[in-house]
C-alpha cells in the first residue's frame, strides 16, 4: 500500500535523483513531472506487495472464508475438495500479493 509517509519518501529519493539526473543532461529538465512519475511508480513497483491488489487476509478472515465456502458447499452439495482446493489455491494467490 503506498501510504503518504512512503509516497513522501520516494518524492525526497526521486528529488535527489533528478538531481544527479540534471547534472548529467547538463540543462534544467522541462518534462521533470514525467520524469519524478515514471521514477516513483518504477521504486514503488519493486517493493514486495506493490502495484498488486494488496489483498491480505488474517488468521480469522481465512477461517471466515473457509465456512463461509463449506457452508455454500452443505447448503448446494458440490464437490468439496475441488472447491476446497481452489479455495486454497486462491488463498495463496491473495496471500502471494
Amino acid at each position: 500500500m503506498l501510504t503518504e509517509d512512503r509516497l513522501r519518501t520516494l518524492l525526497r529519493v526521486a528529488e535527489s535523483a533528478h538531481a544527479a539526473y540534471e547534472t548529467e543532461l547538463g540543462q534544467e529538465d522541462p518534462d521533470w513531472p514525467a520524469w519524478y512519475a515514471e521514477f516513483i511508480v518504477a521504486r514503488w513497483r519493486e517493493e514486495p506487495g506493490a502495484g498488486t491488489h494488496e489483498l491480505f487476509l488474517d488468521d480469522e478472515e481465512h477461517r471466515l472464508l473457509l465456512a463461509a465456502v463449506h457452508a455454500y458447499l452443505n447448503d448446494f452439495g458440490h464437490e468439496e475438495a475441488d472447491v476446497l482446493r481452489r479455495v486454497k489455491d486462491l488463498h495463496a494467490k491473495v496471500d502471494a500479493c
